[in-house]
């Protein structure tokens, strides 16, 4: 077979392994997505050195997670939830094409909509009481004073700025996953005493997602599991999942705050339009379809 007949996919470790012994049903599906037009998988590192390996522009590429180049690469990544996933011409979410696509409820059928919704609020969120105690949930992420190109401002600032428009508490958490450095805690320190009603600390984001008024951050995938309780949203960040969310970039600090806490959106719709219609379901009957469809979308013609 010719070695431009293939599809290189480019994977971290263990997942590397894991599809490399069958075990990853999303690379599987792929793999049977491509096989009828002659196409074989290749598993490979995603170190850099094998990402700019030329291998990849011998055929098609897919990229987990990494920015794709090269005319024939694409990017790979999880949608929020196993088995939902994307395939993209890039690996920033705030340009996918769900985010560029306008939500109409109108076109989802509620009787679909409403199962689809009880069963992942149960599988994600379980038996949970949901309230509203009187204070705002701020989910950090990482990189708190830098105001990157898809934010309205830094981390910093969008606490700042929060405080001086809403007198409600603030209960924010730190990302478990993220190293915060010295000039970051001190600023958090600095706020905190400025302000009593600021609290941040390391805990289960859950709890206090269920109690809260109103969720506030950058682009927190914490947010959009707030949409399954019905949580309104603020958005300082561009994102995927911002259409019936208050979106400081979109809509200004002011009109994000008030769209937010107005009209409540039909969150069932919204999640069975955002996951079942606009992502690939790994587990699903049509997954090798839609994988072709994508690869279409994206100008793959094998």
């Amino acid at each position: 077979m010719p070695h431009s007949r293939v599809l290189n996919i480019y994977l971290p470790s263990p997942m590397r392994e894991d599809a490399a012994a069958g075990k990853v049903n999303i690379v599987n599906r792929i793999g049977a997505a491509v096989a009828p037009q002659g196409i074989r998988l290749a598993i490979h590192s995603d170190a850099p050195e094998e990402l700019s390996d030329p291998a990849r522009r011998q055929g098609w590429s897919l990229f987990h997670m990494q920015e794709p180049v090269g005319p024939r690469c694409l990017c790979l990544r999880r949608a929020y939830h196993y088995p939902f996933w994307q395939i993209e011409a890039t690996n920033e979410r705030w340009w996918f094409d769900v985010a560029q696509t306008p939500f109409d409820p109108a076109t989802v059928d509620p009787a679909a909509a409403r199962p689809f919704y009880q069963r992942w609020l149960k599988r994600l969120l379980g038996e949970r009481t949901v309230s509203r105690d009187g204070f705002i949930f701020m989910p950090l992420q990482g990189r708190l004073g830098e105001h990157r190109s898809f934010q309205s401002m830094s981390p910093i600032a969008m606490i700042h700025a929060v405080l001086e428009h809403d007198p409600r508490p603030i209960r924010a958490t730190l990302h478990p996953k993220e190293h915060y450095g010295p000039s970051e805690l001190h600023a958090l320190e600095d706020l905190m005493r400025r302000y009593p009603r600021l609290w941040v600390g390391r805990t289960d984001p859950l709890p206090l997602l269920a109690a809260c008024d109103l969720v506030v951050t950058q682009n927190s995938s914490v947010a959009l599991t707030g949409y399954f309780l019905r949580k309104p949203v603020v958005l300082f960040a561009g994102i995927d999942f911002h259409h019936i969310a208050g979106s400081v970039p979109r809509d200004g600090v002011t009109k994000a705050f008030g769209l937010a806490e107005g009209a409540v959106p039909d969150h069932e719709r919204y999640l069975y339009w955002f996951f079942q219609c606009n992502t690939i379901n790994a587990g699903a009957p049509e997954a090798e379809a839609r994988i072709s469809a994508r690869l279409t979308r994206h100008g793959w013609h094998f």
